[in-house]
């Protein structure tokens, strides 16, 4: 993107949040457009962030990446999923991209060249990775853990991009998709990520409708046959399903897939029967080798054991505990509160404690105005 255009882009990111939709995670979307130096013509996008992202810490979030945000029914329940999920602590909070197509560049923007002479895909693949996500990290603070979510065309796209740049996603999902083009095979494309070495497990979800049958047959034949255990394939296959259901029958079950190894560390550390605070760095290491990138923990999570070190007198562990709490979700500024609590009932000094409180109510763009005033009159 050149300097012009990316100027005019953040300038007009900066009026363009919009508090629409009411969702239980997230609380702003950003609705733009720019023109993509590779397809050479303009790509509408939506931003939807976080209830605690806020840009003045160095927190940072997975990212989501949505095609086809014009089919509004399919879109509108797949974020929906999303917010659900993590609003049930079954997933992080991410950064989540929704990507507009114009249904008369929608089908060329999937087609490999290779098979059609106005097929743009490779093209579609530059702006992609050098202009979408490129933005996300360098002005939204999205990790390395990546998640592609397409439905029909953009659910060939979107395998074919795992196929081709797998070090650099986590996880597609695929709502019915194809997996044949004239000229191109992306069963034979996936089948040789069985002789693939990689470090991190790599997550590939399918779900299949009764429209394509044959494409279900072909990849669960792959699926049963890879030995690759870092290639990580499953799917749903739904007989009688039209293609336009697919998408709500199969999103929820893929996402929980991918962060169900995340949902175990979580848990591990969030159980009764987890005496120790200290856990929780081999568990972030355990998901750093599944996943290659460290995900937070939910924050409720993080706050209940808190409170239950607490509510068992473990005052020492509840303070680590909603220390990391605070490192985790820099904007959450009440776990002070709860840290000088727990000072208090070991007769510490709270008084620098009670500075960070107060910086921590400063910056934090979690709360409103009148909740700052609130939490400010509870410190004692």
């Amino acid at each position: 993107m050149s300097k012009k255009k990316l100027s005019f882009f953040l300038t007009f990111f900066a009026c363009q949040i919009i508090f629409g939709q009411e969702y239980n995670v997230y609380k702003s979307k950003v609705d733009t457009s720019f023109v993509s130096s590779y397809l050479g013509y303009e790509k509408k996008i939506s931003i939807l962030l976080p209830d605690d992202w806020q840009s003045n810490n160095q927190k940072k979030y997975p990212l989501i990446i949505v095609f086809d945000r014009q089919n509004q029914r399919s879109y509108n329940h797949i974020i929906n999923t999303i917010d659900y999920l993590t609003a049930a602590e079954q997933m992080p909070r991410s950064i989540i991209i929704s990507i507009e197509s114009d249904n008369s560049k929608r089908i060329s923007e999937a087609q490999n060249p290779i098979s059609f002479k106005s097929g743009k895909a490779h093209l579609n693949e530059k702006y992609l990775f050098n202009e979408i996500v490129n933005l996300a990290e360098s002005k939204f603070k999205a990790s390395q853990f990546r998640v592609l979510i397409g439905h029909s065309w953009y659910g060939h796209f979107t395998t074919s991009m795992f196929t081709k740049n797998i070090d650099n996603l986590t996880a597609v999902i695929v709502l019915d998709p194809f997996f044949k083009q004239k000229n191109v095979s992306l069963i034979d494309s996936i089948s040789a990520l069985n002789n693939l070495e990689i470090k991190h497990t790599k997550y590939f979800r399918y779900s299949i409708g009764k429209d394509y049958p044959e494409d279900y047959r072909d990849i669960e034949f792959v699926k049963n046959e890879n030995k690759n255990l870092k290639i990580n394939i499953q799917g749903t296959y739904f007989p009688k399903a039209f293609h336009n259901a697919v998408p709500g029958l199969g999103i929820a079950e893929a996402l929980y897939d991918i962060f169900e190894y995340w949902s175990i560390q979580q848990y591990n550390f969030f159980s009764p029967s987890n005496k120790s605070a200290d856990i929780f760095t081999e568990l972030k290491n355990n998901m750093i080798n599944h996943y290659g990138n460290n995900l937070d923990f939910s924050l409720g999570v993080l706050n209940g054991k808190g409170w239950g070190f607490y509510d068992e007198e473990e005052f020492l562990k509840a303070i680590t505990v909603w220390n990391e709490l605070i490192n985790q979700y820099p904007s959450f500024s009440e776990a002070y509160l709860y840290i000088i609590e727990a000072q208090q009932h070991l007769k510490l000094d709270t008084s620098k404690t009670k500075i960070k409180f107060k910086e921590s109510v400063q910056l934090s763009q979690y709360y409103s105005q009148e909740e700052k005033k609130e939490l400010l009159s509870e410190l004692k």
